[in-house]
């Protein structure tokens, strides 16, 4: 974080003028008096990033008490600096001017939250402002103020609620520069685009005074982090379209916690008293909270520290794994393509799931297609699988097995992992243990976020436990939900980790025995040193 807003709202086509010439500026237009940006510091490196953001829609997720109203708020402000030079109609002066609207489901509800925060800033009586609405009616607040270039600027603000209209019907016939969606979460699906398609037509290009200087549009949105059947997550994490930025807050319980010094210290610590693990998860923790349907399995894995930010790249020195979850008896296979690399860290490079009522056969080789179009180079492969996957067949009949079928198709041997084990606590584990990571920084599972979404999906709360509808509300089935197609992606991933650290390397890595690989201590492989070593049986091959 650095210095205050004012530090960032200079334009570098004109000259910034000092704080006196600034001052003498506002009386020269009659202004009362200048716009404090000196008061307003940024609640940390988020939430500045977020205000400085280019990309025509941003969004902020924070915990509460985050800042991430005020942020909003200043956010719109300095996009007032970036508005076009305008004649402006009434004395005919260079003006850079600009038209926002403030949404929430209704104007009462505005009133009550985003319209409060915004009055701590700009009261009605700020001078060189206008103020007009209110009493359940909406308001529009006018800012005037000379900005760091020393040009006069005119900030429209209008807070309005959506009432049972749609945003397209709303602002039809309506010029405006930008878009704040308060709380964004509880807007309707769609939204986003809705506010896209109506930004970035005021002003009028007859009073600027360069008609072809670009008419910026922004929509800008805040919230507390929803649950993942929020639609929000949709478009925002799993499918997040070009032009559209998502700023994240650290964790109100982390040392990256940002606007801590606007909060006492024993904040967080009284939030979260009597306070159920879903409610913290999301509004304290700042992750989004699994659906009320059910418990995620995987409670530990954070999107922030196990998901990359960018896809991974494959190493053909490196020898490739591949997971597979064969789901014969629901015909629901699925694959999990990984690679280990230094200092240890398992990377989820792909996925391949095909849908339901897909056999052996045809899985086998839509495998074969994958592995010779993204990993034609690859020197090792190694494939492990379901040990279900060796039975089933009607040896007397000629009939192959799964593991046979896709072994013979693939052209390589199939391994079962951990000795045949096919134990759901001791696969669960595994998992556990390397979202935790190992000893040494940097060790945790990392997942790529371009080819493995519905890993991503299965991690952060897809692959579930569900709830019992005859209990409590705070009563789960002891087996993970078979939610297809992230139960079957997580087995796999399961059985690819399995067969990487073998039966004792993640036993030792659940119980919190293990070391970083590459060393004579023990290891998460269950051998010594980086080998191979493990508990899976060599000899059980499909070939």
């Amino acid at each position: 974080m650095s210095g205050h807003i004012s530090d960032l709202v200079g334009q570098k086509e004109f000259r910034v003028y000092s704080d006196e010439q600034v001052r003498k500026k506002a009386l020269e237009y009659e202004i009362l008096g200048d716009f404090d940006l000196v008061r307003y510091v940024p609640p940390g490196p988020v939430a500045q990033a977020f205000i400085l953001e280019t990309l025509k829609t941003a969004v902020i997720m924070g915990p509460l008490g985050g800042g991430k109203t005020t942020a909003c708020a200043f956010k719109r402000i300095y996009a007032a600096t970036l508005a076009p030079i305008c004649k402006h109609p009434v004395d005919g002066k260079p003006t850079r001017m600009c038209r926002w609207i403030v949404l929430r489901d209704t104007f009462r509800s505005a009133e009550k939250t985003v319209l409060e925060s915004w009055k701590q800033w700009f009261p009605k009586t700020y001078p060189g402002s206008s103020w007009t609405g209110g009493n359940d009616r909406p308001v529009t607040h006018t800012l005037r103020f000379i900005g760091k270039d020393g040009i006069r600027i005119e900030a429209i603000t209008e807070f309005a609620g959506l009432n049972e209209n749609d945003i397209e019907t709303l602002m039809k016939g309506r010029e405006y520069s930008g878009v704040w969606l308060n709380e964004l979460d509880t807007h309707a699906e769609g939204a986003l685009d809705d506010a896209e398609q109506r930004v970035g037509r005021y002003p009028m290009k007859s009073i600027m005074l360069d008609a072809d200087a670009p008419r910026r549009g922004f929509v800008i949105g805040d919230m507390n982090a929803p649950t993942l059947d929020n639609w929000t997550y949709g478009c925002l994490v799993k499918n997040r379209g070009p032009g559209r930025a998502f700023h994240e807050q650290p964790s109100g319980r982390s040392n990256e916690a940002e606007n801590r010094f606007n909060l006492e210290p024993d904040y967080y610590d009284r939030i979260v008293q009597n306070q159920d693990e879903h409610f913290v998860r999301r509004m304290v923790d700042n992750q989004f909270g699994y659906s009320r349907a059910g418990k995620p399995v995987l409670e530990t894995f954070d999107r922030r520290i196990h998901v990359a930010t960018r896809e991974i790249g494959f190493f053909p020195e490196l020898e490739l794994v591949i997971g597979i979850d064969i789901s014969m008896n629901t015909l629901n296979p699925a694959a999990s393509f990984k690679q280990v690399h230094a200092p240890g860290r398992i990377c989820n490079m792909d996925e391949l799931y095909l849908g339901h009522g897909v056999g052996a056969a045809r899985f086998g080789e839509a495998l074969k297609n994958r592995v010779e179009e993204r990993y034609p180079n690859a020197r090792s492969i190694r494939i492990f699988m379901d040990p279900a996957a060796q039975y089933g067949a009607d040896k007397e009949g000629g009939q192959l097995t799964a593991m046979e079928t896709i072994a013979m198709i693939m052209g390589l041997p199939v391994l079962i992992p951990a000795g045949g084990s096919n134990e759901l606590g001791m696969r669960l584990d595994a998992q556990k243990a390397e979202l935790r990571g190992y000893l040494e920084p940097n060790t945790t599972l990392l997942i790529c976020p371009v080819r493995c979404p519905l890993t991503v999906e299965a991690y952060e709360g897809k692959y579930r436990f569900k709830r019992k509808p005859e209990k409590s509300s705070f009563e789960y089935e002891e087996k993970p939900e078979k939610t297809h197609p992230h139960s079957d992606i997580m087995d796999a991933d399961q059985y690819g980790i399995l067969g990487i650290r073998g039966k004792v390397g993640s036993l030792r890595a659940a119980a919190g025995l293990d070391k970083l690989p590459g060393t004579s201590r023990p290891t998460p492989w269950g051998g010594q040193g980086g080998g191979s070593g493990g508990s899976f049986d060599v000899h059980k091959v499909g070939c």
